[in-house]
């Protein structure tokens, strides 16, 4: 299904450039004050390119994006960064911390042929927005580049892929380094003739789900779309057929999904004051005290169901709520969903009672934040930030899956796959 395969990546050369002072969070997490770091801790920090800062007079001839490929065809010209003579995949070993445990993450850095979503070859799990699209495409057709890889997950129950990756991880490392938060970073180029075949072969079979990344994987099949609008006599092989991504078996140890908590704000007292028992009308109500009460909750977090929690209603009390009558409930959810869709705690929160119960829009930003941290969570309701919180539990790889392969879509903010993947590894341009 998945035409899959190897590309020649411009990377950074090593030997004249320290890549954890270079590399970058992906543009969609990189807050203000961060991107001030960022743009002091290197010269050649590759914030200028991924999420070039805008400046006061800027026009369409001189932006954020041709700065941009200003400092592209810069680094390129001065050796800064170069592209490899050969093509290859090139597999990505992620090594971090999670609430105190160690865990390892592997990816193929690849380039997968853009497909439309209809074909069912490259699966979506989640909606997108115009505004983050125009952003991209304006930096793709800009400097003809993925600046990052999309992430995508792939089925591997025979192995084959497995096996690949387990012997190249044992060869010599084309580059290691450390990244931010002490996470660890290795980088094997695989372009063993031999291997590099047996992958494209083993992905023919297999499907493509977007973890992360949909606004870029939609920008780059956008821009090759009007680019064939504007030139049909395109190869069918050119680059800008395909689009970088990094690729993980769904059975990857090291594959954290974290759930995406609700913050609310903003709403009258009275609706607050009334929320406990309007709850009670379609939910069985459980109460835990904290912070004690989170050695009883921690096994009911791996549950699947659409149990959900509540913070910040009455004190340092958590509200444990299970759907009473699960008929019911479907009935207030929108009748073009999945079952699957419709059981994710997520969906119940955001459609029976953020919209049912409080008459919110499920997607107002000034009154609904999100966090994916519980600690900070609880912290931003303790100091009266936001008047209460809902705890989500965190979505599993095969409800993705299900999900994608029945051609729905979760709520937006449904999934954070944890740690996000740097930018900078590789780049992928999109010129033969």
């Amino acid at each position: 299904m998945a035409d899959v395969r190897s590309f020649n990546a411009i990377r950074y050369k090593p030997a004249i450039e320290n890549m954890t002072a270079v590399i970058c969070p992906p543009y969609d997490v990189i807050g203000p004050k961060q991107e001030e770091e960022l743009l002091k801790s290197s010269p050649h920090n590759y914030i200028r390119i991924e999420y070039s800062k805008a400046l006061p007079g800027d026009d369409d001839s001189e932006n954020r994006y041709t700065r941009a490929l200003t400092y592209l065809e810069s680094w390129l010209k001065s050796g800064v960064l170069q592209q490899d003579e050969t093509p290859a995949y090139y597999l990505h070993e992620h090594t971090f911390s999670y609430e105190g445990q160690t865990a390892r993450r592997r990816g193929l850095f690849t380039r997968v042929r853009l497909e439309e979503w209809d074909r069912m070859i490259v699966r979506p799990h989640e909606k997108t927005l115009a505004g983050p699209k125009r952003d991209r495409i304006k930096l793709i057709s800009t400097l003809e580049a993925n600046t990052s890889p999309v992430f995508g997950l792939y089925q591997d129950e025979e192995r084959s892929i497995a096996d690949i990756i387990e012997q190249v991880s044992g060869w010599p490392e084309t580059l290691e380094f450390t990244g931010e938060n002490g996470e660890f970073h290795r980088l094997w180029m695989v372009n063993d003739v031999t291997a590099a075949a047996a992958i494209e072969r083993s992905f023919i079979e297999k499907p493509i789900y977007i973890a992360d990344g949909h606004h870029r994987y939609e920008s780059a099949l956008a821009y090759r779309n009007e680019s064939y609008a504007a030139n049909p006599d395109i190869p069918r092989d050119a680059a800008l057929n395909f689009v970088m991504m990094s690729l993980t078996d769904m059975a990857d140890p090291g594959l954290l999904i974290l759930p995406t908590h609700r913050l609310v704000k903003g709403l009258p007292v009275e609706s607050i004051e009334s929320l406990t028992g309007r709850l009670g009308e379609y939910f069985d109500v459980e109460r835990f005290d904290l912070p004690g009460g989170w050695q009883q909750i921690d096994p009911l977090m791996g549950e699947q169901s659409s149990r959900f929690f509540v913070y910040g209603l009455n004190g340092k009390e958590l509200l444990s709520l299970t759907v009473k009558d699960p008929a019911i409930v479907e009935l207030l959810m929108p009748a073009d969903h999945t079952a699957t869709y419709k059981g994710m705690d997520v969906s119940v929160v955001d459609h029976v009672v953020l919209e049912k119960i409080l008459g919110m829009n499920a997607m107002d930003e000034e009154r609904i934040a999100y966090d994916h941290d519980r600690e900070s969570t609880v912290s931003r309701v303790e100091s009266g930030e936001f008047q209460f919180a809902f705890i989500l539990k965190p979505v599993r790889p095969e409800t993705i899956q299900s999900i994608s392969d029945a051609r729905d879509r979760m709520p937006r903010k449904s999934t954070y796959f944890y740690p996000k993947l740097p930018s900078g590894i590789v780049l992928y341009r999109l010129k033969d």
